[in-house]
């Protein structure tokens, strides 16, 4: 079994590319064991999250507007 600190400094080593192959692998491998559903692009289902994202967008604005005012 490899060390973190070994498989790390291996990835470092990587292209970009295969770099972005292993993330890719790692997202769906994820989503596989907790059971998300991926998208045809293999990005997570954001159907299956509770989360409201406008709501938090909404919300993010008018922080950075009162801000801004002050």
């Amino acid at each position: 079994m490899m060390l973190n600190s070994e498989l790390f400094v291996q990835l470092k080593q990587l292209s970009r590319g295969d770099k972005f192959q292993i993330i890719q692998f790692l997202i769906a491998d994820f989503a596989q064991k907790e059971g998300l559903k991926l998208l045809d692009n293999n990005q997570v289902d954001r159907t299956l999250y509770p989360h409201n994202y406008s709501d938090a967008a909404d919300k993010l604005m008018s922080l950075l507007e009162q801000k801004e005012g002050k």
